[in-house]
């Protein structure tokens, strides 16, 4: 059987348990406040982007297959700079297609305006 004195420790160790769960959940509590805060700024930012539509760093595609890799990279910089705007890949489809010419945008006019299946491929549109 327990002491009084062992009871008497078990008690405060109880206590101060409970002090500390308390505090952590207050800090837990503060911390859903700021990441409530941090998810709004994030949506605001994503919702009003401040960045300016522009051109492609490379210019309009024409088709010449020496050129293809870094049209693709400046579209994949181009849609990571705006992922609200660019969010699916019929999206990333239509401005790929309004940045391009000559060969490649004959090519590309009858996918586009045919419904072909290739616009039916899911939320990314150029591989990394």
């Amino acid at each position: 059987m327990a002491t009084p004195e062992q009871i008497q420790e078990l008690v405060s160790a109880v206590q101060s348990l409970n002090l500390e769960v308390r505090n952590l959940s207050q800090e837990v509590q503060n911390l859903k406040v700021e990441n409530n805060v941090l998810r709004q700024l994030v949506s605001d930012r994503e919702t009003h982007s401040d960045l300016p539509s522009m051109p492609l760093s490379v210019g309009k595609f024409d088709g010449t297959p020496k050129s293809l890799k870094e049209f693709i990279e400046a579209c994949n910089v181009y849609f990571a700079f705006r992922p609200v705007a660019y969010s699916s890949g019929l999206s990333k489809v239509g401005f790929a297609v309004s940045n391009m010419s000559g060969n490649a945008l004959a090519w590309a006019n009858p996918l586009v305006t045919g419904n072909d299946p290739v616009l039916q491929i899911g939320k990314h549109f150029l591989p990394s």
